[in-house]
Order: structure tokens, then C-alpha cells, then sequence
């Protein structure tokens, strides 16, 4: 049985407590969050779960693990202090909001044999997963590149740009299709329209050996809701579109050939082949993972160290947005 407690009941926290509470072999015992109204709320659904509008207390208490889903500032201390309390940890995205600090979390939780796992929920979703088998089962050659798109007229934040609220999912996923190796460079460019110094969209540009290529375009100041992965090879290509109960992953077994001298052999099949997508909750496997990987130590798909590395992409491609999409080596 794991003992589990929560920090962070608003945005995302409920979804997450929906899902551990359901879990056969975990006790949600406490939940923290700094609102007494989201408290209030927390009581009623769950009554025999303890409520606190101090996380240190929840921190200090005999819980196993912690699940921290608060603002991305306060992640670094929060899961700090968290580990530092022996407890194992499940912190979303992003770890933190800079790589050293990221990379601190990791030395600790191995130092103290603690499990650190971040909430990359996109490498829990069955697509995903499909996508990495059958580029794994070389269905689609060697992989050229992949390109997603994360837009819609969503929520503006002031205190956060598209970058690092959006692009963490997409950049989890280039970097689980690659293998998780880091991008040689990147480069990213973007604009602020509705708050000063926050871009409301992001493009970075990620460049790997052997000429293969990753990208990400990201904005909630766009029209329409795209949340779209193309995936290009030698020998096929997928595409994941991603919107709801509508989801759909489609194989193109189409590629073009160079020949020599300039010439192309272009093989096309101009219907693609629809595969099925798995039912299950992203967030649901998620949560079992971290249950399964504490309970029997198993290393977490979305360890500590993937956490880091995303950051430290992110952080690179903040000062190469600064610098209006400067080179930024890895």
C-alpha cells in the first residue's frame, strides 16, 4: 500500500486525486493547497481525506509520496523539501524553472534511493506509445523528423509565456522519439501581443546529428484548437491528431527516394491506414506508473533526469528567444 498525500487541488490537482483515489493500492491521505474554498471542496468528495492549507505539514507527516501540483515556481522547493522528507515524488511539468535546479532534485533522489518522477502525461498516451513502437519496429525507416503543433484561443497567462507552458509536452515527446537524446542545438523565435516580456506563441527548432530535425509551434492566440504530431521517416510516416474523443492516428505508407542526379522515386499510397488507439486515460497510466515504480523500484519512463532534460532545453530556448532565435548549442 502506498500513502500518498497531494499539494495543489485548483487547476490540474483534481485530476490527479480522482485518479490515485480510485487505486486499489494507495491511501490518498492528505491534500494541501493554499485556497480553503478548493479545501471545502476536497472534504465533500473526499471525506476521509485530511485537508491542510500548509503543504510542510503534509511534508512532515508519515505519507510515502508526494504528488506536487502546484505553480511551476514553487516546484523546485516544494519537491526539495519533499525528498529531503524521504518522501518519493511526482511533480508535473516542469520540474523546474532552471536546470541546475532540476538537476540538484536528481543527484538527491539518488543519493536517498527516492523515486522522482515528472508528469509528462503525453508518453503516457497509448498514441505516443504506438508511435515509438512502430518506429522502434523500423515501420517507418530511419527517422527523419517530427514536427508538433500545440495551438488554440486558450487560456492567456501573465506570469508564464507559451514556451513553457505549452511546448514541455511536445518537447517530452521529440526527445522519447529520439531515443531521449539531447538535440545537438536549437534555435526559437516568438512575439508578446497581449502582456509584455510573456510570449503568447513559441516556435523552437531542435537539431540533432545526422541531419534530423525537431520542431514545435505553440500558442493560445490562434483561432482554432490543433494539437497535431507529425512524424516523417524514410520509408512512411504517421500523424497524431489529438483533439478529444476525436483522436486519430493515421500510418502514410508514402516516402520519396533520392535516386542520384537529381532525381526522386516518389512512393505514394494515397490512403493511409487508420490505427486503433488504446481507450486507456493518459493520466491514469500515469498515476499507476509512479505507483508501480515506487512500490517495486522501478525506474519511472518520465524520470528525474528526462524532467531535467526538458528543462534544460527550455532554458536554452528562453535565451534564444531573448536573443530573437539565436543558435543555442546543447
Amino acid at each position: 500500500m502506498l500513502y500518498l498525500g497531494v499539494i495543489g487541488a485548483g487547476y490540474w490537482g483534481p485530476n490527479l486525486i480522482r485518479n490515485f483515489a480510485s487505486i486499489n493500492n494507495v491511501s490518498l491521505e492528505q491534500v494541501a493547497d493554499i485556497n480553503k474554498a478548493v479545501l471545502e471542496k476536497i472534504k465533500a468528495d473526499y471525506p476521509g481525506v485530511r485537508t491542510t492549507l500548509d503543504p510542510h505539514e503534509l511534508l512532515a507527516s508519515d505519507v510515502d509520496a508526494v504528488c506536487i501540483a502546484t505553480s511551476a515556481p514553487t516546484h523546485y522547493d516544494l519537491a526539495r523539501e519533499a525528498l529531503l522528507c524521504g518522501k518519493h515524488v511526482l511533480c508535473e511539468k516542469p520540474l523546474t524553472l532552471k536546470a541546475e535546479e532540476a538537476d540538484e532534485l536528481v543527484e538527491i533522489a539518488q543519493k536517498r534511493g527516492l523515486i522522482l518522477m515528472v508528469g509528462h502525461l503525453m508518453l503516457y498516451h497509448p498514441a505516443i506509445r504506438k508511435i515509438k513502437e512502430l518506429i522502434d519496429q523500423g515501420k517507418i525507416g530511419k527517422l527523419l523528423y517530427v514536427n508538433s503543433i500545440r495551438v488554440n484561443l486558450g487560456i492567456a497567462r501573465a506570469n508564464e509565456n507559451a514556451l513553457w507552458s505549452l511546448t514541455p509536452h511536445d518537447l517530452s515527446i521529440i526527445l522519447y522519439l529520439f531515443d531521449n537524446q539531447i538535440p545537438e542545438g536549437l534555435s526559437a523565435a516568438g512575439a508578446d501581443f497581449l502582456t509584455h516580456g510573456i510570449e503568447d506563441m513559441a516556435f523552437v527548432s531542435l537539431f540533432y546529428s545526422d541531419n534530423r530535425f525537431g520542431h514545435v509551434r505553440a500558442s493560445w492566440l490562434d483561432p482554432t484548437k490543433i494539437r497535431r504530431l507529425k512524424v516523417i521517416g524514410t520509408k512512411g510516416m504517421i500523424v497524431f491528431d489529438d483533439v478529444g474523443a476525436d483522436s486519430t492516428l493515421e500510418f502514410y505508407d508514402e516516402w520519396i527516394e533520392p535516386r542520384g542526379n537529381g532525381d526522386f522515386e516518389h512512393h505514394r499510397n494515397f490512403t493511409p491506414k487508420l490505427l486503433e488507439i488504446g481507450k486507456a486515460e493518459p493520466l491514469r497510466l500515469e498515476c499507476e506508473h509512479f505507483v508501480q515504480c515506487v512500490l517495486e523500484g522501478k525506474r519511472p519512463l518520465t524520470d528525474g533526469q528526462n524532467g531535467a532534460d526538458v528543462v534544460r532545453i527550455l532554458e536554452k530556448a528562453q535565451e534564444s528567444l531573448d536573443e530573437k532565435g539565436s543558435y543555442k548549442p546543447l
